[in-house]
């Protein structure tokens, strides 16, 4: 007998549909992909081969039909004759059951979509995806250490908006062909998104100063912390500085990004670091004077700051074994007018390290002014806490984990060896003679975007750029920059004069806002990446607050459910005892939140509560998602929330019309490149069997420097053999044929 498979791997579940000849459903199976879409589709084939060996062992699968999100990667794997978007799979299969349809709803883990029909042919459609291009940097933990979204594991801990690490929950991939939207804030803090991710910030007009007599109101009002307007106005008081996750497509050039000031590391907060964490080999025969304790105090908090700006590790080669080199000692080189800093350091180092000795050598044709101090276990105590080598310095996580004030310390001593007190041009207004600015510099990236947070950690408002040329030693150098009073909150009295007009940045409770210089729109195809985080629902991606927005699809419901400890599947009969439901924001799932727990504080019922969120996400689909489409019916829902009575109720209390929900309506798309295939069979399919569910099947990337599009090409391979490769645009690689 023949039969024709269809597959559909979406972002949170996988879906298989059997047809015969008839196009009657044989076999059908739905479950999540865990993570995994790989193991998920070997997962399926193996549930697909035990039934068809114990009930119909004569079947042939004639054509394999693969879609959803995943489709690519499923028809690698597969062997499929062919490859169709999920609008198009849903459409085929809606009308095989509803040929009349008007509409669709389909509402799935990760996104949903609304598609508009007649006769049939698809003539309109829109998705609310929410994601990010995979070279997007992710803020995570420990050491907070930036690495590319499309490199993140379930389990890594990231920065959230609340300023706090949490765990990553899911990991979600999938391809996008439309339009992209670059937010520019400095030239590190921008970020390329979907136009409906919601970012955090804070819209202009919210908080604009209505004294202010600039026809475009570029004048805000600033917090009651940061006022300093001498007007009389009571306006202010009604204003709320609180930022809110904002769709990328509403937000303009002058609106303010949030950026949250982190909160202490968890962990304990340690006082001293013992020797034996950080002794080294070789054991030397020759004495040293012994440091039992590093302590973390200000003073030598301040030296571990001069290290970073100016400090060396002193290398000696081992007296047996000359391949060997071992820290022998430290040295911090300055301008030879900076003498006070070398005698900060020789005062820090006698107060607490008595019995080293220091030395200074003046060296007039140089500039310089060189700080020696040779002793083997204090140069071990500084590389562990700080590293070695000008690219590869960082901030040890015990570090982190200090007291602002403490971490301040560490700020003070490397802009006082690194930092440089800077003018406006002369043509610049609120030009000042004396400097206005104190900029520090430094080759590592990882240490600057720690000194980035350590800054803001301390509420001291500053900016970090990446410079476009090289220095010398071919690397880029990272500019870590500190504008008006916030200089004289680092050091703790005043050393600049403060701007006439203050910097355009401003510090509400725990969040810097910074404004929008520049919004571009561009068209893109490619690979898009999204994350799901536990409890907090965001992530800082290149410095920007984002949310992992789930609202308007089956993880918003998930999200809620597990918020009231309510099994999702029960929500639906749940919403229906409600008798007046209340009204929950479900805009974005972290306000959902907030607002669900206020209303159960102040009484509100279980039940109005769920049908509340039922009617919320019913509301936030048709006033984004479907917004302005020519929606009529008949009107079919599809997709794992369709199984929610309660949802459907609220989409027909919305819509004034009756929804159908179909058979199979849980596997659509799967029926639909079921039915697809079989119209379009080949001669022989291409189908792989069922053996690849058993085989080790590994799928990487990596980026194409053929041409300036750097495409990222996936490759797949089976038992180690390429199988397939994808994703460049000029088809170099992809037309290659396999090879081991």
């Amino acid at each position: 007998m023949k039969t024709y498979l269809g597959i559909d791997v979406g972002s949170l579940t996988c879906k298989f549909v059997l047809i015969n000849e008839k196009n009657e459903i044989i076999f059908s199976s739905y479950f999540r992909t865990e993570g995994s879409p790989i193991g998920a589709i070997q997962k399926g084939l193996k549930e697909l081969k035990k039934e068809v060996e114990k009930c119909n062992p004569g079947v042939e699968i004639a054509g394999v039909g693969t879609t959803g999100s995943a489709r690519y990667l499923a028809g690698v794997i597969t062997g499929a004759d062919l490859i169709k978007n999920e609008i198009t799979a849903h459409a085929k299969g809606v009308c095989h059951f509803v040929p009349d349809a008007r509409t669709i709803i389909e509402i799935g883990g990760q996104d949903s979509k609304i598609i508009i029909l007649e006769n049939g042919v698809v003539v309109d459609f829109a998705m609310n995806l929410i994601c990010l291009k995979g070279n997007t940097k992710i803020t995570t933990n420990p050491g907070y250490t930036l690495i590319p979204i499309k490199e993140i594991k379930i389990g890594q801990k990231v920065l959230t908006h609340q300023g706090r690490f949490k765990p990553v929950e899911e990991v979600f991939e999938r391809k996008y062909q439309g339009e992209m939207i670059k937010i520019e804030i400095s030239n590190l803090k921008k970020i390329d998104v979907t136009p409906n991710h919601p970012i955090l910030g804070l819209k202009r007009e919210d908080i604009k100063c209505y004294q202010s007599y600039s026809r475009n109101n570029i004048a805000i009002c600033k917090p009651p912390a940061e006022r300093n307007c001498n007007k009389r106005c009571a306006k202010y008081k009604k204003f709320s500085w609180e930022p809110k996750f904002i769709p990328a497509k509403e937000l303009r050039e002058g609106n303010f990004i949030a950026t949250p000031l982190p909160l202490k590391n968890q962990g304990e907060s340690l006082t001293s670091i013992d020797y034996f964490l950080v002794k080294t080999e070789p054991k030397i025969s020759r004495p040293f004077k012994a440091i039992d304790k590093f302590i973390l105090k200000p003073d030598l908090l301040r030296l571990l700051g001069y290290y970073l700006a100016e400090g060396n590790i002193v290398y000696n080669k081992a007296r047996r074994n000359k391949k060997i080199k071992y820290p022998a000692g430290v040295t911090f080189v300055f301008n030879i007018n900076e003498q006070n800093y070398a005698k900060d350091i020789k005062n820090i180092i006698s107060q607490n390290f008595k019995n080293l000795n220091v030395t200074v050598r003046r060296n007039p044709r140089r500039h310089t002014l060189v700080i020696s101090i040779y002793s083997k276990v204090l140069a071990e105590f500084i590389k562990y806490l700080c590293g070695s080598g000008a690219d590869k310095k960082r901030l040890n996580s015990k570090l982190l984990s200090l007291e602002p004030s403490l971490q301040k310390e560490i700020l003070k001593g490397f802009f006082r060896g690194d930092g440089q007190i800077r003018k406006r041009d002369k043509n610049v207004p609120d030009f000042d003679k004396k400097g206005n600015r104190y900029v520090a510099s430094t080759v590592s990236e990882n240490l600057a975007h720690q000194l980035y947070w350590l800054l803001l950690r301390n509420k001291i408002k500053c900016t970090l750029n990446k410079r476009s040329d090289k220095t010398k030693g071919g690397k880029y150098a990272y500019l870590i920059s500190i504008h008006g009073e916030e200089v004289n909150k680092l050091e703790g009295k005043k050393i600049i004069t403060t701007q006439k007009n203050p910097y355009k940045s401003f510090i509400y409770s725990k969040w810097i806002f910074e404004p929008i210089r520049k919004i571009r729109k561009y068209k893109f195809n490619g690979m898009v990446y999204n994350l799901n985080i536990k409890g907090d629902h965001s992530y800082i991606a290149n410095f920007v607050g984002v949310a992992n927005c789930a609202a308007g699809t089956g993880s918003f419901l998930d999200a809620q459910a597990f918020r009231m400890g309510v099994p999702v599947e029960k929500f639906g009969e749940i919403a229906l005892k409600s008798k007046n439901p209340t009204v929950v924001g479900s805009r974005c799932t972290v306000f959902a939140e907030s607002d669900m727990i206020h209303k159960q504080q102040i009484g509100h019922s279980r039940e109005d509560i769920i049908a509340g969120l039922c009617q919320g996400l019913a509301r936030n689909f048709l006033n984004n998602v479907a917004k302005g489409k020519n929606i009529k019916p008949p009107i079919v829902f599809l997709g794992g929330v369709s199984e929610n009575i309660g949802m459907r109720k609220a989409f027909e209390e919305a819509l004034g019309q009756k929804i159908i929900v179909p058979k199979y309506n849980t596997v659509m798309g799967a029926f639909g490149a079921a039915l697809l295939v079989k119209e379009n069979l080949p001669q022989k399919t291409k189908f792989l069997g069922f053996e690849i569910s058993d085989k080790d099947i590994k799928c990487t990337s990596f980026r194409c420097q053929g041409c300036p599009n750097h495409c990222e090409v996936i490759e797949a391979r089976i038992e180690k053999k390429v199988i397939a490769r994808w994703g460049d645009r000029c088809g170099k690689w992809s037309a290659l044929s396999p090879q081991n």
